[in-house]
């Protein structure tokens, strides 16, 4: 090899090495989240793209994490929520009504409990992550179950069974079985197709603070700023009451029945033939029937698991309602919601029981 060419091999090599001479890394590109065909969803988590740090809920680019007011109960269980739409698209706002999702939207939820709720350092356990695709013919689930070494979520559709244990803030250890519901359970709660919707997303759960690294700021604003609705959100909104918060106790039990028990429990649902209607609109004191939430009404199928109960409701007796037996037991026949939770909500419990307590009594006939 002559000088020269020696020469030039020297300096190409220093240029590569070197770059432009800076000691900053080329800039890292943002993970974009790759949907599966419609119809043939992905078998892992990971091929979805929809996180850049899936064991840390990191998400990709433009996947929103968001929050709701009234939780929906999960056998004590976690859980991390976030959004997707498709580049280019809105969702339809409404102020009352659900919102309206583009074809090939993503709702994601994970489902997690802490090793040791006294210190955060102890880490969690990622059970499941749940996905629901907005497809041609309506609202379509999968479900995926991390393994135990928490580094890939596996679509599963029979559902599963996980044992769990974990240590809560009082330092009691908790240890109990989890259930991965049936693919097919989605449509028990989220409607038959093409019927079908999100429970979650929408005004009245959404209008609360979220921290997304830079303060607290208001959910539903952040995502008209990143100019994800089609229009802009009026300034003042309808929202829920926390149940387990301050507010009154009525606004508070709406809001509670309204995320666990109105999916089934209203005039469009499953339950719709109880007529024990249980969605935010049917249960306003100052509009509704009270017989339509169950108030002096006989059940029209509780049979065995009314607990010896006669009326759904007895103003002022909570011992005596059949909501609150239901909600309490946990035996198969017997407990409300039928699946796929396995204990009962204590702290939603202890709600309904201050509402009917609250409610001046009068003898049912």
């Amino acid at each position: 090899m002559t000088i020269h060419k020696l020469s030039a091999l020297v300096l190409a090599l220093s240029i590569a090495g070197c770059g432009d001479g800076s000691d900053t890394e080329p800039e890292k590109l943002p993970v974009e989240p790759t949907p599966a065909p419609e119809g043939e969803p992905w078998e892992t988590l990971a091929e979805w793209r929809l996180f850049e740090n899936a064991a840390a809920q990191l998400p990709a680019n433009r996947v929103v994490p968001y929050d709701v007011i009234s939780v929906l109960f999960a056998d004590d269980s976690r859980k991390e929520r976030f959004l997707w739409i498709p580049p280019g698209t809105t969702i339809g706002w409404r102020d009352a009504e659900r919102w309206q999702f583009p074809i090939g939207s993503i709702a994601i939820k994970s489902f997690w409990f802490p090793n040791d709720e006294r210190d955060p350092k102890a880490g969690r356990r990622l059970l499941e992550t749940r996905l629901l695709i907005n497809e041609s013919s309506g609202w379509k689930g999968h479900t995926y179950v991390w393994d135990e070494a928490q580094t890939q979520a596996v679509r599963v559709i029979p559902g599963r069974n996980l044992e769990v244990s974990y240590v809560d803030a009082a330092g009691e250890v908790h240890q109990q079985r989890y259930q991965v519901p049936n693919e097919d359970h989605c449509e028990e709660c989220h409607g038959v197709a093409p019927d079908t919707h999100l429970l979650g997303p929408r005004t009245r759960q959404l209008d609360r603070v979220h921290d997304y690294g830079g303060g607290p700021v208001n959910q539903i604003d952040h995502l008209a700023e990143l100019g994800m609705f089609d229009v802009a959100p009026p300034p003042s909104r309808l929202h829920f009451e926390d149940p387990l918060g301050n507010g009154p106790i009525v606004d508070r039990a709406r809001a509670y029945l309204d995320a666990n028990c109105s999916h089934c429990h209203n005039p469009d649902a499953v339950a719709a033939s109880t007529n024990f209607w249980l969605d935010y609109d049917h249960t306003d004191p100052m509009t509704g029937n009270p017989i339509n939430w169950g108030v002096c009404k006989f059940p029209t199928s509780a049979g065995p698991a009314s607990g010896g109960h006669t009326y759904d409701i007895v103003p002022g007796r909570p011992d005596e309602s059949i909501l609150v037996f239901r909600m309490e037991s946990t035996k198969a026949n017997e407990k409300m919601p039928p699946i796929p939770t396995r204990l009962s909500d204590g702290a939603g419990t202890a709600v309904m029981r201050e509402w009917i307590a609250a409610m001046p009594y009068q003898p049912c006939q």
